[in-house]
């Protein structure tokens, strides 16, 4: 949701799909696919324009990086044009934007990576804004993804640990593509067989590049459901390989 706060106030309101975009290719290989992104009906019309740019994340998880198409070695930002790269989109219109992924002839098998940003840009048309106000452009940016042949899948579970009112997983990536991780935490106490306690984290990617490792972690469940005491802490990881990862550890856990 954007919001113009100022002598005359209105709001961006907006659905799109897909979440991320996903290709599968082989080398010379040319795939299209679409983005969309409806604004709703109450909403004011607004002009946007689309790019290509690289992304990655911390390796505490909690930041985004993006930086021009080709920074990263498993970029696949300059395989990708769009069109169209600017439109205006009225209340209740979808915009349509075809996302052609060029495959270079000698690629190496693996997955590769970019995203797509779709940003409201002001209309040089319009009439400018009277007096002093503030305005807040809405923006959308979801993942490229392309997997060329055969790319090599694998990954660690190197890391369980409590710190504050946070639990955290640590993976590293040990393959060439980037993998969709969902880890599931329980919490049991000593000599029980049922969890007090269950944690089921929402799935974030792990890159392999420009850093491999990448730590995941959510708030602990309340003190009145988890309170202060020895635990065994049970972790199961999805990593969409075709087994489950997990891990046991003892950990002492002391609630404020």
């Amino acid at each position: 949701m954007a919001m113009c706060i100022g002598p005359n106030a209105h709001a961006i309101g907006l659905h799109f799909w897909p979440s991320n975009i996903s290709v599968h290719a082989k080398p010379g290989e040319t795939v299209t696919r679409a983005f969309c992104l409806k604004l709703l009906p109450t909403s004011i019309a607004a002009r946007f324009q689309t790019r290509v740019e690289d992304w990655w994340r911390s390796a505490d998880n909690r930041d985004t990086y993006y930086a021009a198409p080709g920074t990263l070695k498993r970029s696949c930002g300059k395989w990708c044009s769009l069109n169209p790269v600017e439109a205006d989109v009225k209340p209740g219109d979808t915009m349509s934007v075809k996302v052609t992924v060029s495959v270079p002839s000698d690629a190496q098998p693996g997955g590769y990576w970019s995203a797509l940003t779709v940003e409201q840009v002001r209309d040089p048309s319009a009439p400018k804004p009277s007096g002093a106000g503030m305005m807040l452009r809405s923006s959308v940016s979801v993942g490229i993804f392309v997997e060329v042949g055969a790319a090599t899948r694998s990954a660690k579970l190197t890391a369980v640990g409590i710190t504050g009112d946070r639990a955290s997983v640590t993976m590293r990536n040990e393959g060439n593509i980037p993998l969709r991780i969902t880890p599931t935490i329980e919490f049991y106490k000593p000599g029980e067989e049922k969890p007090v306690a269950t944690m089921k984290m929402p799935a974030e990617p792990l890159l392999p590049e420009p850093s491999d490792t990448c730590q995941f972690s959510a708030v602990l469940p309340s003190a009145k459901d988890l309170p202060s005491g020895k635990y065994k802490v049970r972790v199961i990881v999805d990593a969409g390989l075709d087994y489950l990862m997990g891990a046991e550890k003892q950990i002492e856990i002391t609630r404020q």
